[in-house]
């Protein structure tokens, strides 16, 4: 079996956002003659191929990639708004997989892989790693598209557009939210008023555009040291005479809280509090 090297996920630029989105993640994504996880491959820390300081170091070394994507996926799946698009771990893992494809259907092809008497541990579980990591790209992406079909216009707002990936300002979100307004428009709002047309007037605090609710209640892990503690506003409750004032929240590392996701959303929106808090 010939040999290659592993790619560079972080210098060298993998399969792009569009590519994702113009066709199933899981035909884009493929894997290798290493796992994804580095535990066979020599697959670096923070990249897919390392730094050269171990480029000469014998055994298994581990690609942060993965964990980084896995704490992206949680959060993204328990946020009840859309995150930042993380573009270098997902264009790194791609490459890396797709690298490790090809290297197990190599093996395969040479009579290696799990064909050859009767299955190789090691190469079954370099396959069931791949398709692990595979699994969490497809739902990472899938999670995001469903937020962006189901709240289209808020995140056409020039505030809102930093957070996708140019695939997705372009081919998902204003490409999604035109046709829809055309299916609306030929089947029942040409036929009213021109002032009732619209699809997103604003009156006082009525809102026609759908927004994701920040005050949803999620559940939230600390996995970090000295973070400062938050103010929590009280709940309404009846009977109540007189407005209270909140309470302040030490958040203890290891400690796992039920809050509202407002409370703790520039955990997650603001770059300098990125890995502090998780969602669980």
């Amino acid at each position: 079996m010939r040999s290659r090297a592993p790619p560079r996920a972080r210098d060298a630029r993998g399969p792009g956002m569009d590519a994702f989105l113009e066709e199933d993640p899981l035909d884009r994504v493929g894997g290798g003659d290493s796992d994804p996880l580095g535990a066979s491959a020599g697959v670096g820390a923070g990249g897919a191929g390392g730094d050269s300081a171990g480029a000469g170091q014998s055994g298994p070394l581990y690609n942060k990639d993965v964990e980084t994507l896995f704490t992206r996926w949680r959060n993204e799946k328990f946020a009840p708004e859309l995150l930042r698009f993380d573009t270098d771990v997902v264009e790194a893992l791609s490459e890396v997989v797709e690298f490790v494809a090809e290297g197990l259907e190599e093996e395969k092809a040479d009579g290696e892989g799990a064909d050859a008497g009767g299955g190789d541990p090691h190469y079954l579980l370099r396959c069931i790693d791949m398709d692990r990591v595979k699994y969490l790209l497809r739902d990472y992406l899938r999670i995001r598209l469903w937020k962006l079909r189901r709240w289209p216009q808020h995140y056409l707002e020039p505030g809102s557009l930093e957070l996708l990936s140019k695939a997705e300002r372009t081919l998902v979100v204003k490409d999604y939210w035109e046709l829809k307004k055309q299916y609306l428009d030929n089947k029942f709002l040409s036929g009213l008023p021109i002032l009732k047309q619209k699809l997103d007037d604003k009156v006082d605090l009525l809102d026609m555009i759908r927004r994701p609710d920040l005050d949803k209640n999620v559940y939230v892990r600390v996995v970090a040291d000295d973070v400062d503690p938050i103010e929590v506003s009280p709940s309404n409750t009846q009977g109540a005479s007189a407005p209270t004032r909140g309470s302040t929240v030490p958040l203890n590392r290891g400690d796992t809280y039920l809050l509202r996701y407002r409370q703790v959303r520039h955990f997650f929106t603001v770059p300098e509090h990125d890995g502090k808090l998780v969602l669980v």
